[in-house]
Order: structure tokens, then C-alpha cells, then sequence
């Protein structure tokens, strides 16, 4: 497996998906990227450390690089995107049926 040197982590925020610029390398330090979505921050990156890691790059320990790099405690679950919803799916957690909004956040980083 590929290890991951430094790294940048994106935090786009909340968008509307078809409004999203996207995220690329160009201009940069680094080599790849990806942009992960979710209801918060902390499903965003862990949907950008799954697709990491579906490429055959080692991504043990990344959560707490990234917490530590941040400064945070643990990754944030709020903002939530469909905090104000009724809707609660079987993980017990908020999902709006159709909604086009999603929180984004992309790592970029260089193999080690």
C-alpha cells in the first residue's frame, strides 16, 4: 500500500451539489486529491479517507493526522446539513429526501 506524506484538507463547507466548483491539484504542492460529501464535516472526510483507501493508499492513522493538524478534539459533526428536516433515516441521524445540499471537504496530499 501507498503511504500518504503531507497532506491539506479542503473544508468547502455546505453547497448545493450542482453549484460545486470542485477541487483539483493545479497550482499546487500536491499530486492527488479527492472530495468527499456528506450530512456534516466528519461524514465528508470520512467518505474522502474511503475513497483514499479504495485507491490503494494506506489510511490508517489519517483521522487523527487530521484531527491533530486541524486542532479539534474529534471531527466535527456540525454543521449539520439536514439539521432542520423531520426526516431520521435507521442510523438515527437526518437525511432529506432529494436534497441536493451536502457538505464538502477534500484532502490533497503527496505519497510519502
Amino acid at each position: 500500500m501507498k503511504t500518504i506524506g503531507e497532506f491539506e484538507l479542503i473544508d468547502h463547507g455546505i453547497e448545493h451539489s450542482q453549484y460545486f466548483q470542485g477541487c483539483g491539484c493545479s497550482f499546487t504542492p500536491y499530486e492527488n486529491v479527492v472530495t468527499g460529501i456528506g450530512n456534516n464535516p466528519a461524514e465528508a472526510i470520512d467518505d474522502c479517507l474511503e475513497q483514499i483507501a479504495c485507491d490503494g493508499w494506506e489510511v490508517e492513522g489519517m483521522e487523527a493526522r487530521i484531527i491533530k493538524e486541524e486542532g479539534l478534539k474529534a471531527l466535527p459533526r456540525k454543521p449539520e446539513v439536514c439539521a432542520g428536516c423531520d426526516i431520521v433515516n435507521e442510523n438515527d441521524t437526518r437525511e432529506c429526501e432529494g436534497c441536493e445540499l451536502h457538505y464538502f471537504v477534500s484532502i490533497r496530499w503527496n505519497e510519502a
